[in-house]
């Protein structure tokens, strides 16, 4: 058995398909190789596709192609942001085609009469399996495949009347959670992406139906919320009609205000009240979400909310397996109980990250501009260029010349409301040669929140927390009585660059301890992206008195 850095090793040094150097790019690595090559448990071809037989050899088959069609799509994205392609997942994709029945579906069959609990789980996971198939399509066009997504795009058609009635709707709509009318609506999603393909106006017609009747509600099994808001903002992409633009925008909206982002980014898996734990898939959601929004909008707002997931959350969710999955939400922070959720939320994290490098950059009036400070490969006309982050280690970014027409171009750079300037960043037009480097350097902000007598602290994007591995005399009982002395400090000495650590952010705070507060005490303040690297099972606490 590999122990924890052995296995980071093995991922960075066998798997750097992405052609970029940097922190995300090792992220998307690890996860990448977790897929392909990683376990228990391990995700050989029965295993995958047993869901599209079904048969009952592991948890979760009752959704029927959820997990094979999160494979495929999870690694058509993978593929295509690596520039080539996977045996695996061409082998998949033609064993699954033979899973498909009659009807067009896969996996269990659809009762005739009232619509059932196992419904609803078959039609989540057909769901997964079409836009997986339509991404793999995407990715290497074949007939075959685009003919199997008709199929089971003609066989939700052809449920649509009574999927849609409002009986359904309402008794699905409450307390069913997983097997809720989510799983109807993730649908769209599909549907419209196979209308987009193939301009048959049946599905661009059940797609309109679909996001007529995307609500939230408390208590909601958020991930199936907002993937179901992504097929709205597609519907809008192929659509170009605003409503649906303007539709997704205020349900973005109406998360965060009812309270479903917590401070470190998450979006909890059950809406408010129900906040008990955090889900992969809900956060790699959020994050698309955000970047799309941000993408179609330019609100800055939509950027900020991808940078504090993605930077806090997101990274955090990542187990140093390259797993994604849950973790227990406490009142202060992170509780010690977690759980890789293989099934769903690690397919679903590497789907997010082969999206996120998209997003770096954006040609702006004639200029190229820098966003979000990760590893990405921004072009317009004349100019192409490479951003390799090294954010976390020093605040920088390396950004190499690839092409240039030899005219004067510019890059801006924007500034982070977590940074108080970028070095290095120069707007003004110049010609720029193939093969020069220039360093960007953020300047890190600490900043404070504070909430009921607790002071939460970020060092640049990072949240900051006291752990049990790094600090365990913080939690000598009673440690809710203890008594931070603020300001915090920049942690003393250098500190040695790691896989997935946070050297540039740490910091250090003193504190008086609730059992005996003659004896102050000293706590480092490690950004919670940094438990990647492990241990699993470990309490942090952000909120602190």
């Amino acid at each position: 058995m590999l122990n924890v850095a052995a296995r980071l090793l093995l991922a960075l040094l066998l798997c750097a398909t992405s052609g970029l150097a940097g922190d995300w790019s090792a992220r998307f690595d690890l996860t990448l190789h977790r897929i392909l090559q990683g376990g228990p448990p391990h995700f050989d071809d029965d295993f995958v596709v047993a869901d599209a037989v079904p048969r009952n050899t592991r948890r979760f088959t009752n959704f029927s192609g959820d997990v094979s069609g999160r494979y495929i799509g999870a690694l058509s994205a993978a593929a295509r942001h690596a520039g080539g392609s996977f045996p695996e997942l061409d082998r998949i994709v033609a064993r699954t085609l033979q899973l498909q029945k009659p009807d067009g579906h896969f996996g269990a069959p659809m009762s005739g009469n009232k619509v059932t609990n196992d419904d609803m789980a078959m039609l989540w996971g057909n769901g997964r399996m079409l836009i997986g198939l339509l991404e793999y399509h995407a990715l290497s066009p074949h007939p075959e495949v685009l003919a199997a997504a008709r199929g089971l795009g003609d066989f939700l058609v052809k449920q649509a009347p009574r999927l849609n009635s409002e009986e359904v709707r309402r008794e699905y709509n409450g307390e069913k959670f997983a097997v809720g009318y989510i799983c109807w609506t993730s649908n769209l999603e599909g549907l419209v992406e196979l209308y987009r393909v193939t301009r048959d106006g049946r599905y661009l017609a059940l797609a309109r139906e679909i996001a007529s009747r995307t609500d939230r509600h408390p208590s909601q099994h958020s991930h199936g919320f907002l993937s179901t808001v992504r097929g709205i903002v597609q519907l809008h992409r192929v659509t170009g009609e605003r409503a649906y633009l303007e539709q997704a925008k205020r349900e973005w909206q109406g998360v965060i205000d009812s309270g479903n982002v917590l401070l470190q980014g998450a979006v909890p898996e059950m809406f408010a009240p129900a906040v008990k734990r955090d889900e992969g898939c809900s956060e790699a959601d959020w994050l698309r979400l955000s970047l799309e929004l941000w993408q179609l909008t330019r609100d800055p707002e939509c950027l900020r909310q991808a940078e504090l997931t993605l930077f806090n959350e997101f990274a955090f969710n990542q187990f140093h397996t390259g797993d994604f999955g849950h973790h227990v939400l406490a009142a202060d922070g992170i509780a010690p109980d977690f759980a890789h959720a293989w099934w769903c939320c690690t397919f679903h994290g590497l789907r997010a990250m082969a999206a996120l490098f998209d997003y770096g950059f954006h040609e702006s009036d004639g200029a190229l501009v820098y966003d979000l400070p990760v590893d990405a490969r921004g072009e317009m006309a004349g100019l192409e260029l490479r951003a390799e982050s090294a954010l976390e280690r020093d605040g920088s970014v390396l950004v190499t010349v690839l092409k240039s027409d030899g005219a004067p171009h510019s890059l801006r750079v924007r500034v982070p409301e977590w940074a108080s300037e970028v070095k290095g960043a120069n707007p003004a037009a110049r010609v720029w040669k193939i093969g020069e480097t220039l360093t960007l350097t953020y300047v890190l902000r600490t900043r404070e929140v504070k909430q009921g007598g607790r002071t939460a602290i970020f060092r640049g994007p990072w949240l900051l927390a006291v752990d049990e591995h790094g600090s365990p005399n913080f939690f000598d009982e009673p440690y809710t009585e203890n008594k931070v002395q603020w300001p915090a400090e920049p942690a003393p000495g250098a500190q040695a660059y790691a896989a997935f650590s946070v050297p540039a952010a740490r910091m250090r705070v003193r504190y008086l301890p609730g059992g005996y507060p003659v004896q102050p005490g000293d706590a480092l303040l490690r950004p919670m992206a940094e438990y990647t690297s492990g241990p699993d099972s470990n309490r942090l606490v952000f909120w602190l008195p």
